[in-house]
């Protein structure tokens, strides 16, 4: 049985996000029972209503399992909320972050494409406008790389928005954590924007031009040329 602590921030949300990092990163394996309540509370200094409310996050996050004279058990991998942004927070410090960074890429080649077309279909016109001005943002000199990884990241969450997908909404914070892995990977092999701005334009006029066809092939041909260089160059 396991047993840890986690000083006295005492947030339930600190505390399932704790717990949760160490199931994410294995330290806490799939089956393994959690320590006994009473435990918990002395390791952890919190109330018990605190506690209840950090395993309850666990649980509704497919973390954990409680079952009635078992305890408390961690659950498998497959069970696991792992498109919720918290969760993928999680992850951080990973040993795998070169294969998570590209399951996470993987997602936006799935929807980004779709997201384009569709946007090209339903936007409406503030909303075309939006994505012009976003792309006009990242052609310009940015005063630190943060700033340039915003602005690629809005424009890309722009395209989601347009889309008006209510499913994809709620996947726009995975898209959001994928870029932010990505973009700067990308940055680093190309050494700034530039290279993919004509790219990124013809997505722009695809959708401008409301043709969904056209809008989701430039989104495969940039996802496509990025996923090339950043993973698929790398390998042996």
């Amino acid at each position: 049985m396991t047993t840890f602590t986690i000083g006295d921030r005492g947030l339930p949300a600190q505390i399932a996000a704790e717990i949760g990092r160490r199931i994410a990163l294995g330290e806490l394996k799939p089956g393994e029972i959690l320590p006994k309540e009473s435990e918990m509370l002395g390791n952890l200094r919190v109330s018990r209503t605190t506690l209840r409310e950090a395993l309850k996050i666990l649980s509704t996050k497919g973390f954990i399992e409680a079952k009635p004279r078992l305890g408390t058990r961690v659950r498998a991998p497959e069970h696991w909320n792992t498109l919720d942004p918290v969760v993928l927070s999680w992850h951080e410090g990973a040993q795998d972050q070169e294969r998570l960074a590209e399951e996470l890429f993987e997602i936006r080649l799935a929807i980004e494409p779709m997201a384009a077309g569709l946007a090209a279909r339903r936007g409406s016109a503030d909303e075309v406008v939006r994505i012009r001005a976003a792309y006009s943002r990242m052609t310009e000199d940015h005063a630190t790389v943060s700033a340039a990884i915003e602005s690629d990241i809005e424009f890309h969450l722009e395209i989601i928005q347009a889309a008006h997908n209510r499913f994809l909404l709620p996947v726009s914070a995975v898209i959001r954590t994928a870029l932010t892995i990505s973009i700067p990977r990308t940055l680093r092999t190309f050494g700034g924007l530039q290279h993919s701005l004509k790219m990124h334009e013809a997505i722009v006029e695809a959708i401008e031009a409301r043709n969904a066809a056209t809008a989701e092939t430039a989104a495969e041909t940039l996802l496509n040329a990025t996923y090339q260089r950043n993973f698929l160059s790398a390998q042996p």
